[in-house]
């Protein structure tokens, strides 16, 4: 089973020039105070409340997504920690599962998955360090973004910015990165804009 490379896909509709700035946009969500919810008589979910019906479950992210295929069953993935970090199907061999919740009524499963070289945390959405922002200065585009894409920034927010001449389709992935924002080392945001 092959999975479309997402960034790669994402990424070239931003190309139009020789040399490549790199930025990574931050998200953000708004949420409700609550008040408007009470004041139509709504109640209020605090937060954490809700108990997620999710169960241990372990295996390489690759062969479970095959496994949940060939029962027919549908997938989704998401991260196992409060990051909310992007979790790539592209990259799948990368990533490790550590819950599942299914979804019966859908033939679904969601599948909660942190990178293989981490450790599952003890329950969904637990506290998590985020990662700092990698250095990809210097790098060749298609590794620069495969690396912030593993850092967990979702392929929307890689933005690129590119000068000089023409980039054709087929060259555009062997072009530098000369700059990026944020800077190196620091912290990449929780990824809220990306959808629950």
């Amino acid at each position: 089973m092959r999975f479309q490379n997402t960034s790669e896909r994402r990424i070239r509709g931003f190309l139009t020039g020789a040399a490549a700035a790199l930025t990574v946009l931050a998200g953000i969500t708004a949420c409700s105070s609550g008040a408007a919810d009470e004041e139509r008589g709504e109640p209020v979910a605090a937060q954490g409340e809700a108990e997620s019906t999710a169960h241990p479950a372990e295996g390489p992210l690759d062969d479970v997504m095959k496994e949940k295929a060939d029962e027919g069953k549908g997938f989704s993935l998401r991260d196992a920690t409060d990051l909310n970090r992007y979790v790539s199907p592209a990259h799948a061999e990368k990533f490790k599962v550590c819950f599942e919740e299914e979804k019966p009524n859908l033939r679904a499963v969601v599948l909660f998955t942190v990178r293989s070289s981490e450790t599952c945390p003890p329950k969904v959405g637990a506290e998590w360090k985020a990662d700092a922002t990698p250095d990809v200065v210097g790098m060749d585009l298609r590794k620069a973004t495969d690396r912030l894409v593993l850092t967990g920034y979702t392929p929307q927010h890689i933005h690129v910015d590119a000068t000089g001449g023409t980039v054709t389709k087929e060259r555009s992935w062997s072009y530098k990165v000369c700059t990026q924002s944020p800077a190196v080392g620091t912290p990449s945001r929780r990824n809220l804009s990306r959808g629950s």
